[in-house]
């Protein structure tokens, strides 16, 4: 079993391509696609509302047998550290093989998540390796001990990301084949990310706000 964790907002193609090959590549039987209540890195940024994020999350993945949705870390409120996360599941599936879903960038900064070696200890990490990125030199500069559960996983490169979603719909853009039409038409019928993003002291988001993923 896997955890894929994080805002979803909105999910997109790039997030489910990554979580199919990761299930192909570790022959999971069952992803949980796990939306933050609050990111640790994007604390003061405002986030859609929970129940919408869950939704689109519902409607992208209910065509895939092995994909799910939690609500956990939603349920639990605060900030969501995943070793928090992983710590919850190992106690309620004890048996379970479990592992980390992330990507390359978000390895990058692994080392200033909440007890990095901690989380290692619980799970295996299924990192998305696209055919442009150096995988190998952020590997090098981890310890041994967290590189040698560093589970590379060949990823299709399609460049789509969730503030670029957002910012299209700002402007009137299409976002037609960047994630699944149930998301899009959701998006439409709940008038989602029509207002510029900004931060709780009122300042503008940049487009590169959820950059890194760190938890």
């Amino acid at each position: 079993m896997a955890l894929f964790g994080g805002t979803f907002d909105p999910v997109h193609y790039g997030h489910l391509r990554l979580a199919e090959e990761s299930r192909e590549a570790a022959v999971l039987e069952r992803v949980l696609f796990m939306p933050a209540r609050v990111s640790p890195f994007r604390t003061a940024e405002r986030l859609s509302d929970a129940a919408h994020r869950l939704q689109m999350l519902r409607l992208a993945v209910g065509d895939n047998p092995s994909f799910e949705v939690s609500e956990l870390e939603i349920q639990r409120g605060g900030v969501s550290y995943t070793i928090d996360t992983l710590r919850a599941l190992r106690a309620a599936y004890p048996d379970a093989e479990l592992f980390l879903i992330l990507g390359a960038d978000a390895l990058q900064g692994f080392m200033a998540w909440r007890e990095p070696h901690s989380i290692v200890r619980e799970c295996r990490l299924l990192v998305g390796a696209r055919p442009d990125y150096d995988l190998q030199a952020t590997l090098a500069q981890l310890p041994d001990p967290i590189r040698q559960r560093v589970l590379p996983v060949p990823m299709t490169p399609l460049g789509v990301s969730a503030s670029d979603i957002r910012q299209r719909v700002r402007l009137g853009r299409s976002i037609r084949y960047l994630t699944p039409p149930s998301v899009i038409e959701y998006i439409q019928q709940h008038r989602l990310y029509l207002e510029p993003e900004r931060y709780d002291d009122g300042t503008e988001a940049s487009n590169d706000s959820e950059r890194g993923g760190g938890r």
